[in-house]
């Protein structure tokens, strides 16, 4: 099964969109974006660039673009196009073509001044445009086990992934399902 060839940017953006839709605490029982020191970790854990700065403001922002950006598991084009341009009429966009480490040259939709908040927002609208026009928006979807609302990023080549990375869902339906065969055939 191999992996689907994504630029660096659309593959690192796309996996902070499932970091961020993950965050809620409908997925893990508390919200890991809830303080500001929350978004600065999550803005260096996704390799982001600038200014480091996060207000409650900030926090606030990303609860709000985190609830919008949940049609996107919808797989529907309209409702994510409407999110995404209305995330456009609230930031601040100003396109560059900039160059830094660990990246080649990419194009960033803020200054590296902009509230943490808006750069966050403005890589998220970025990466679902990509999906969009790729016809690959349906690599963003839910995990399959039953008990389960999380986020996945689908990046194999056959679209195979059906389980998130959050809560060992594969392992568990795998073992919940060898035992009730063990079980039928006892």
């Amino acid at each position: 099964m191999g992996v689907m060839d994504l630029s660096y940017d659309v593959r690192t953006n796309l996996l902070a969109l499932v970091d961020l839709l993950n965050s809620s605490p409908d997925v893990s029982g508390e919200d890991s974006l809830a303080s500001p020191q929350d978004l600065v970790d999550f803005a260096a854990r996704h390799g982001f660039s600038g200014d480091m700065h996060a207000t409650p403001l900030d926090v606030a922002a990303i609860g709000t673009l985190r609830e919008r950006f949940e049609v996107a598991l919808d797989d529907e084009i309209p409702p994510v196009a409407d999110a995404i341009n209305q995330t456009f009429e609230e930031i601040r966009t100003f396109p560059q073509l900039v160059r830094h480490e660990p990246w080649d040259w990419h194009i960033h939709f803020t200054r590296g001044n902009a509230p943490l908040s808006e750069r966050i927002a403005a890589d998220i609208v970025l990466v679902l445009i990509d999906l969009i026009r790729a016809g690959d928006l349906s690599r963003l979807r839910r995990c399959a086990a039953s008990d389960c609302t999380a986020a996945l990023a689908d990046l194999t080549r056959n679209r195979s992934k059906r389980y998130c990375d959050v809560r060992n869902c594969a392992n568990r339906t795998n073992v919940a399902a060898y035992r009730a065969r063990r079980d039928a055939g006892a």
